[in-house]
């Protein structure tokens, strides 16, 4: 996985779909409020929680491309795993404030809603929120990269809200011209509900998902037999290995292993074996740094 070209395409990819959240969540509010619409003021709130995030990931993917060895001394991988975290924290929040007006308006139903004018910012979303989603899923399909997991997330949810929301506010309409208002009254609270239910679960699977990670934990068992096979096809290289340790820090992972060499093999052997070594451990475990720490094997007798 080449990582600086999946970072430049993320950037690209944040820097458009911040452009379009910014105009759809002004668009969403000033429709909600004049449409006097639950389901669209939620748009609206999504949309702004995602903002944060979106910032957020822009800054990690900067710094990410900088790879900056004294500000990160550790990687930058968590900075990933913490915007899905980031937008599963923000999500809840906005999910609960949404399924409580929504159980509000259901139980007191209020003004009925202008169906019509809400209709009016969501095929522009939809189509806008599809295009960053396609992007997001053909990255996904390239690279294993959590930062790219959180923006398929965040916009799976965004389509099926606009799909959704587009088919609830058209059900409205045709309530309204057939002159079925009582029904139609609860159209917005009823589809508000159930997005606030599906936004909630996605916060809690990427929170779930990107907590276990931000905490630092050896790499997996298979991971570590890969470690081990390379370490045994190189076996004739190096007179006995020391201390193994990993870590994973979200799409990175971290490798220090001691190794016994004999007083006789110079800095350049070792550096050669180095270079085998993390070439291997990358054909099979993508995003890899490792360091060898060189010891001197103790002389018998000495």
């Amino acid at each position: 996985m080449n990582v600086n070209e999946l970072l430049d395409e993320l950037s690209v990819l944040s820097r458009r779909a911040l452009i379009y959240l910014v105009v759809l969540t002004a668009a969403f509010l000033v429709t909600g409020y004049i449409a006097k619409s639950l389901t669209i003021a939620s748009l609206a709130l999504e949309n702004g929680s995602t903002i944060i995030v979106q910032l957020f990931a822009y800054q990690a993917i900067r710094a990410m491309k900088s790879a900056d060895p004294i500000r990160f001394p550790h990687g930058t991988g968590k900075l990933e795993n913490f915007s899905g975290f980031l937008f599963g924290a923000l999500t809840i929040p906005t999910g609960c404030y949404i399924l409580f007006h929504a159980i509000q308006k259901i139980i007191y139903p209020e003004d009925l809603v202008s169906f019509g004018i809400t209709q009016l910012p969501l095929i522009p979303a939809l189509l806008l929120d599809l295009h960053v989603y396609n992007s997001a899923k053909r990255l996904s399909e390239r690279y294993d990269s959590p930062l790219v997991d959180s923006y398929l997330a965040d916009y799976r949810v965004a389509v099926w809200f606009n799909v959704i929301v587009i088919l609830a506010m058209g059900t409205g309409l045709l309530m309204n011209l057939a002159e079925a208002e009582d029904v139609a009254a609860y159209v917005d609270p009823v589809f508000s509900l159930g997005l606030a239910f599906y936004m909630l679960k996605v916060a809690a699977d990427q929170i779930s998902k990107n907590f276990r990670v931000l905490i630092d934990l050896p790499m997996p068992e298979h991971e570590q037999l890969e470690i081990m096979r390379v370490l045994a096809s190189e076996f004739d290289a190096y007179e006995q290995v020391g201390s193994i340790r990993t870590r994973r820090s979200g799409m990175q992972r971290f490798i220090e292993i001691e190794l016994y060499f004999s007083s006789a093999i110079d800095v350049k052997s070792i550096a050669a074996l180095t270079s085998r070594m993390q070439e291997k451990l990358r054909q099979k475990l993508k995003d890899v740094k490792l360091n060898v720490v060189v010891m001197e094997l103790a002389e018998a007798g000495g």
